[in-house]
């Protein structure tokens, strides 16, 4: 049986029940009351609206990308973080910026032919690899454009926003505040991947975070001779997580391709030409590096009192120096 989701046609989801408009509002706020606190983000950007509405919600755009009355009227009353000018964006999360519809600005056009969404409403995260999709990639590909979306998990609004101010709280995502002069403000780290099993463990536990072997610390390889023979499989036993990391690393926005590429390749060539092998001691160094960085990163939010007891011009201080002296970007 397929696991592939039905279609819908634009006239099942336009008659959808409606969602609470109170509801969404305040799961919003409630969440950016939450992110302010963040050092890299400034805590008068949060602005919330008039009565009567935002006034300068672009109504007729929305409207002509196919956005429903009800979603541009939820538009017209949520808070916003106003963004700091220019191309900078307020980062909300990895590789996802704030748009501040209460100033009129709007998602780039080009997002509705390469991912498009219902009309009546959407809160999407951007995914670059194909961990977070429920299904092959292969049958994810077959899929008309207009269905895609229904590849990926959701969720509830609130429950989607509460499950990001966790990662927060439990500093499972590490931002750090980018001074690069793009549009994003923030560099992020992650203690573990977001959905992993290591990031369930510590979202419902109390304990304080430690990196050691639980958390992907790979044991030492030795440089004896008998050794070298072992460092040429040693290649098969990078996990996807490493796998995706070094690809991520290397290719960048095309490393998904890449994956798809070189798993292809690996299917259809009975012996593939082999590629150069990986220094992995040194990829490992390059590992133990990050981590310590990441420990280092987790310390300082903690010394600082996060979250309840948090000094943050204290913290973003510290997060600055210790920025500059690892070389952190």
């Amino acid at each position: 049986m397929s696991s592939s989701p039905p279609t819908q046609d634009q006239d099942t989801w336009d008659s959808a029940p409606s969602y609470s408009h109170d509801e969404i509002i305040a799961a919003v706020h409630e969440f950016y009351v939450a992110i302010i606190k963040l050092p890299y983000i400034d805590p008068d950007a949060l602005v919330l609206p008039p009565a009567v509405g935002w006034p300068g919600v672009r109504e007729d755009e929305l409207r002509k990308r196919g956005k429903t009355d009800e979603v541009v009227e939820l538009l017209r009353h949520l808070p916003y973080l106003r963004n700091p000018g220019g191309r900078e964006k307020w980062m909300l999360s990895p590789d996802t910026c704030e748009i501040a519809y209460c100033d009129g600005e709007m998602y780039d056009d080009i997002m509705d032919e390469l991912q498009p969404t219902p009309s009546h409403c959407s809160v999407t995260q951007w995914a670059m690899l194909g961990g977070s999709l429920m299904f092959p990639y292969d049958e994810y590909e077959q899929l008309a454009t207009e269905d895609k979306w229904m590849a990926y998990p959701t969720l509830p609004a609130r429950d989607f926003f509460q499950l990001w101010q966790a990662r927060w709280e439990k500093l499972v995502w590490l931002p750090v505040h980018s001074p690069a002069g793009g549009r994003a403000t923030a560099l992020w780290w992650y203690r573990v991947m977001p959905g992993s099993d290591d990031e369930e463990a510590i979202l419902i536990s109390d304990d304080e975070f430690t990196l050691n072997s639980d958390h992907g610390d790979d044991e030492d390889v030795s440089s004896s001779p008998e050794s070298e023979e072992q460092d040429e499989g040693d290649e098969k036993a990078l996990s996807d997580s490493e796998v995706n990391d070094i690809l991520q690393e290397a290719f960048g926005e095309e490393a998904q391709s890449k994956r798809v590429e070189f798993a292809s390749a690996q299917a259809y060539e009975p012996f593939p030409p082999r590629s150069p092998v990986l220094d992995l001691r040194s990829e490992r160094e390059k590992r133990s590096e990050k981590r310590a960085k990441i420990q280092g990163l987790y310390q300082i939010y903690k010394d600082n009192g996060w979250p309840s007891n948090f000094d943050r011009e204290k913290c973003k201080l510290e997060i600055e120096e210790f920025r500059q002296k690892t070389s952190l970007l």
